[in-house]
């Protein structure tokens, strides 16, 4: 399968092309800047480009099957960088025909299945008080896949740590006593996202995944 991930020079992101490459799939990294990508392999391709470079954009997913987002702001960004950016990859996908979209987010993206849990009420409200641009595009980003006719899934996060794989993950949505707040590790996490370019369960939802 030929996959396009965008967000990939970051820890999580480097894990998820790592294993992708692993699991037999063409790799595109999209990034920013070309060397936070040291990994070297026959099967990457990484094109550097903005957000907004519109047609770097329909390059890097036009021979696509799926794409993997684990673009996020961060705590200094300002306006809605994050889901202005998806909302250009959601339009070149549709551009060009690719249909699968998996992509990360936090429980600041609220959906109808969540019920009320305290600790993710009080970090969104953390996240909403002191970083409110971050908020606002966390909730943005996932409005504007939602609403996308794309074969989405969006993959929800708590805490991530660096700790090994632990093989199993609980999976839910916020109150229904499944997951938590404190623990997942980013293997754990760049596994779920690659098994999910053949799975269809969570197509269009939304789930919180933890460990």
């Amino acid at each position: 399968m030929n996959v396009t991930i965008f967000g990939g020079t970051g820890t999580t992101g480097l894990l998820v092309i790592q294993k992708a490459l692993s699991a037999g799939h063409s790799v595109t990294a999209y990034a920013r800047t070309l060397s936070k990508i040291s990994i070297q392999h026959n099967n990457l391709t990484v094109i550097e480009g903005e957000l907004t470079d519109i047609e770097k954009i329909k390059s890097s997913v036009k021979n696509a099957d799926a794409v993997i987002s684990v673009l996020g702001p961060t705590g200094k960004s300002k306006g809605l960088v994050i889901s202005k950016g998806i909302k250009n990859i959601i339009s070149a996908m549709q551009m060009h025909g690719v249909k699968r979209l998996i992509a990360t987010a936090t429980p600041s993206y609220k959906v109808s299945k969540d019920k009320f849990q305290f600790g993710f009420t009080l970090g969104v409200f953390m996240v909403k008080s002191f970083i409110n641009d971050t908020y606002q595009d966390i909730v943005a980003t996932g409005e504007e896949i939602a609403k996308s006719p794309l074969d989405w899934t969006i993959v929800r996060l708590p805490m991530l740590s660096n700790n090994p794989s632990k093989g199993k993950l609980n999976i839910g949505y916020t109150g229904d006593g499944q997951v938590n707040l404190f623990s997942l590790s980013r293997t754990d996490l760049a596994d779920f996202l690659i098994q999910q370019l053949a799975d269809k369960t969570y197509l269009r939802q939304a789930p919180v995944i933890s460990n």
